[in-house]
């Protein structure tokens, strides 16, 4: 199985089409950009079902310097790990 490791504005989008965080750190015009981005991304990735358990931190990177498999977004920070189905 295929494995994909996805930012936590990819995992919002994809889990609850929750795209409001993202206005906490974008102005409007870059939250637009950003939605086109994941939904471009999570589109060519699709379908794909979550492969991580919070409560043992399985599937789950605190901290990678890799780039999204999503939306491609170079910034640091959490990864889970989503398997294309």
């Amino acid at each position: 199985m295929e494995s994909f490791w996805l930012c936590d504005d990819c995992l919002f989008a994809a889990a609850y089409e929750d795209y409001g965080m993202l206005s906490l750190y974008h102005s409007d015009d870059e939250v637009e950009q950003r939605i086109t981005a994941i939904q471009r991304g999570l589109v060519r990735l699709m379908p794909i079902s979550a492969d991580f358990d919070p409560e043992t931190g399985r599937g789950i990177r605190a901290f990678s310097s890799s780039p999204c498999d999503g939306c491609g977004s170079p910034l640091h920070g959490q990864r889970h790990r989503f398997t294309r189905l």
